[in-house]
């Protein structure tokens, strides 16, 4: 078993790979955030909208905010005064007692999520669905400090200030917080997103977008990053259904068919 682990880390230190051109098109509007999930794709827009992809528009959530993400736990959102709200039976219901930044509702079926002084919180699956207006909700702090925090069915995936790439293991249901133990990748990212089907993309700081070649159950650090060519300088890109939905640093918006 040991043998296995010391084989999965050095993986993650592979070089990365030749650049792949995708063909992408614009879709209307204008965003500073999007997230895309179990079917859904939803933005911030530039007024702090928080807004659903329908048809070929975007359709208003009746709420300004920071941040959304819809994946396996539903529809999540950071208000602009970071409180944390779940989307439930068509009105927003406020989660309390943390404030957040940044939420991710890509894990199996549990919520997590980064603070303004980058501490990690995370919320365990059932407890984390119904959320029908209780006062309080069993928010747990994962040891470490990140600015930036995404999960999927094979491990979450953080950016800390610096830019460095964490990997965190062992991630269930039933325990958000995973193993004790940090994995690092190599290279530097602003921000990495993991699709519900394990699927990584991340942007780096010059607005390059990059996919983490090979990540599976077996290899849940994946092989090399490899920069994808025929998308737009970004700063944000998320994942779902073999389509990679990108904001560009101008704020425009691109799908690329992956």
């Amino acid at each position: 078993m040991r043998d296995k682990v010391v084989f999965l880390v050095f993986v993650g230190f592979s070089l990365v790979s030749v650049a792949e051109a995708l063909q992408c098109r614009a879709v209307p509007g204008s965003l500073k955030q999007i997230d895309a999930g179990a079917g859904r794709v939803c933005g911030v827009d530039n007024a702090d909208n928080l807004v659903s992809y329908q048809g070929n528009s975007w359709v208003s959530l009746a709420m300004k905010g920071k941040h959304v993400s819809v994946g396996p736990a539903g529809l999540w959102s950071v208000s602009l005064a970071s409180l944390v709200f779940k989307w439930l039976r068509g009105r927003w219901i406020q989660v309390q007692p943390d404030r957040l930044v940044q939420v991710d509702a890509g894990g199996d079926v549990f919520v997590a999520g980064v603070n303004a002084a980058h501490s990690i919180y995370c919320l365990n699956g059932r407890p984390g669905l119904p959320h029908a207006g209780q006062s309080t909700a069993p928010w747990l702090q994962v040891p470490g400090r990140l600015k930036y925090y995404s999960c999927g069915p094979f491990g979450c995936w953080g950016v800390n200030s610096a830019g460095r790439i964490q990997v965190k293991l062992g991630i269930r249901e039933q325990n958000c917080k995973g193993s004790d133990r940090w994995y690092p990748i190599q290279g530097s990212l602003s921000m990495v997103e993991v699709g519900t089907d394990g699927s990584v993309y991340g942007v780096n700081r010059n607005g390059v977008v990059f996919n983490r070649v090979g990540v599976n159950a077996c290899n849940p650090f994946g092989r090399q990053w490899k920069p994808l060519k025929g998308v737009c300088l970004s700063q944000h890109v998320s994942y779902d259904n073999d389509v990679l939905w990108v904001v560009c640093k101008n704020g425009s918006i691109q799908t690329c068919k992956v």
